[in-house]
């Protein structure tokens, strides 16, 4: 039966056969053409954005980096006098790189001038010749051209004998054995192209080394900056000593700005400046969209902080540029904090709000010789700010150090965050680090602190690394 109805529907119609022929012909073709076609490889497929390698991209110039850093060095007009220390590379490969350094000394020299400074340079040469260390050594001269005079009888060495030096025992050679002025930050300026080295032979030496630079550094009041590559050490040379890294070509990858992660803490190395921490600091608080809030600093007060008071001011200077810029309702106050040395009574000193930024600034520029005990100034500090209802409460606590367990007062941890929530408070920390080698960064106080009132935490740049047991 079945077979006869079809039979009929084609003699019916006559041209469903057509068109079923036509259809099938018209898939067939389909299918050949597809399995011609090969489907485009992954890799085409990825977008990229042209933004991205220009970013990563570092300008390098010596001529501007000199620039930078001398007008750091002579933007507060209380100094009067600026000290430049040259450590330079004798490689034959710095050939290029010397020329440069000798043509740009007058636009650095132009610079120092136009603030009328009294100034003086030295230089420092370093090499390795046939495999043993090799160093030149020219003291202080009040002229830029006995330092041309010396980086051209640094190239006049160049041959084929000539490697890469220690660069790390020149720092050492230029800090034990150069007299520096008081009261003058002088600026240490590294010119390599190659990776930082050490004669010493000792398990860690890099470690040791660095570590002996970083103490001469802040007993001369000296700021280490490097024109040169993209390495860990002097990374954390230039930041532990506030001073500044520089590309010495657009090879190098960018070092600052780098972040770890530790456990759910992201903490920032320090590479950042300080007075980037204060405008990052400044930034997130708006963020919350306060109404009106005080602005009190929990401040280190100890001698250690002195190499770090520059760089504090400066960032000072950017939060309230956030702040002016937002329309931020806000006032300055101030708890610095300092003890005797050997766990002496601890001097807290309170300045409520409101507070000019230069009373601030004044304030961050008169550290005293001593230690000091963060628990104390929040313990004590905090509950006589009374800050009024209507107005939010913000601590920034500033300290390089991490925060010391004493026994003479029931001061705890614990209690001390207590007090900080108690007065409604959100804490942001810059502060210090307990042991790099247990992977503590920052000690559990202020880090805890920052998170349990909603604030931030970073570490200090510079900060000095304390022992736990303390």
């Amino acid at each position: 039966m079945t077979f006869v109805k079809r039979v009929l529907v084609c003699k019916l119609h006559p041209k469903i056969w057509i068109y079923c022929l036509c259809a099938m012909c018209v898939l067939i073709g389909t299918l050949q053409a597809t399995a011609q076609v090969r489907p485009p490889r992954r890799k085409h497929r990825i977008l990229v954005d042209p933004s991205a390698k220009k970013q990563d991209t570092l300008k390098a110039d010596i001529g501007a980096s000199l620039k930078d850093i001398v007008k750091r060095a002579t933007r507060h007009p209380q100094n009067s006098k600026v000290d430049v220390v040259f450590i330079v590379d004798g490689n034959k490969r710095m050939l290029a790189s010397i020329a440069m350094l000798e043509k740009k000394l007058i636009d650095m020299l132009a610079v120092i001038e136009a603030k009328t400074m009294d100034y003086r340079f030295a230089l420092v040469g370093f090499q390795s010749v046939q495999g043993e260390p090799n160093y030149t050594f020219y003291h202080w001269a009040f002229d830029h051209l006995s330092i041309e005079n010396a980086l051209q009888e640094v190239r006049a060495e160049f041959d084929n004998r000539v490697q890469p030096g220690y660069g790390l025992d020149a720092i050492v050679k230029g800090l034990n054995e150069l007299d520096f002025r008081e009261g003058v930050t002088t600026q240490f300026i590294v010119i390599s192209n190659s990776r930082m080295r050490t004669v010493w032979t000792q398990a860690d030496a890099k470690r040791r080394i660095s570590e002996q630079i970083v103490n001469l550094c802040q007993q001369n009041s000296v700021q280490l900056n490097f024109i040169g590559t993209s390495e860990q050490i002097q990374a954390e040379l230039t930041e532990r000593t506030s001073g500044k890294w520089y590309p010495i070509d657009s090879n190098q990858q960018r070092i600052d700005g780098q972040r770890i992660q530790r456990g759910d803490i992201v903490a920032d190395k320090a590479l950042l400046r300080v007075d980037g921490l204060f405008k990052r600091i400044a930034e997130n608080l708006v963020s919350h969209r306060p109404d009106k809030v005080d602005i009190v600093f929990v401040f280190d007060y100890s001698v250690s902080m002195e190499t770090k008071t520059d760089a504090a001011c400066d960032g000072l200077d950017q939060m309230v540029a956030v702040f002016s810029e937002t329309g931020l309702d806000y006032r300055f106050g101030m708890i610095r904090f300092w003890a005797s040395v050997g766990g002496g009574e601890s001097t807290i000193v309170i300045t409520k709000p409101p507070l000019e930024p230069e009373q601030v600034k004044a304030m961050f520029r008169l550290p005293k010789i001593g230690d000091e005990h963060l628990l104390d100034a929040i313990m004590e500090g905090v509950p006589k700010l009374r800050t009024s209802p209507e107005r939010d409460l913000v601590l920034v606590i500033v300290t390089d150090e991490s925060t010391s367990k004493r026994t003479e007062k029931d001061y705890t941890a614990g209690k001390a965050i207590a007090v900080c929530r108690g007065a409604r408070a959100r804490v942001y920390v810059i502060g210090g680090v307990t042991s790099v080698r247990s992977g503590s960064f920052g000690d559990s106080f202020q880090r805890q602190v920052a998170q349990l009132t909603k604030g931030e935490h970073y570490i200090m740049p510079g900060s000095i690394i304390a022992d736990e047991r303390r």
